[in-house]
């Protein structure tokens, strides 16, 4: 379900049926990495949209958390606690927060929920077919990922 207030709305109806959350960890900055971030941006974006197509109805899709770079990871890593907590609270029994920003990898460890890290494939010139594929061998892997840790919890 996306973060729209018609997925919303449905959600509320089928809270107990829908324990996933997918917050998506995307850098900005606005300096010589302006490009890679905005790289990152798209990447994790068709990921993100692509997966909540295959699981409709059973994850949310958060809004992506967008992130200063230049505050360092410790600001942000804090942050991201805090909705972690308000995520839990709110029902979610699985959390993925899926980036392309190494500087994550290391927050595993004081998080709940999974970090999932995809190195980002630049796709401002790959033609459409190409892209299209490229997306859909990540999300294979990502499903298999998420259903494998759904498993582990029954």
């Amino acid at each position: 379900m996306l973060w729209t207030a018609k997925d919303i709305e449905l959600y509320l109806q089928e809270q107990p049926y829908i324990d996933t959350a997918i917050l998506p960890l995307v850098p900005a900055s606005f300096g010589r990495e302006m490009k890679q971030s905005a790289s990152q941006y798209e990447w994790i974006r068709l990921l993100s949209t692509s997966l909540e197509n295959q699981f409709k109805g059973r994850l949310v899709l958060m809004p992506a958390y967008m992130y200063l770079q230049s505050l360092g990871p410790e600001m942000n890593r804090e942050v991201l606690q805090k909705w972690e907590s308000e995520m839990a609270a709110g029902g979610f029994r699985h959390i993925f927060y899926i980036t392309s920003d190494p500087v994550w990898q290391p927050c595993q460890t004081s998080l709940e929920g999974s970090i999932i890290w995809l190195p980002a494939i630049p796709l401002a010139h790959m033609e459409q077919k190409y892209r299209d594929t490229v997306v859909e061998e990540q999300v294979k892997q990502l499903i298999s990922l998420i259903v494998n840790q759904w498993q582990e919890t029954l």
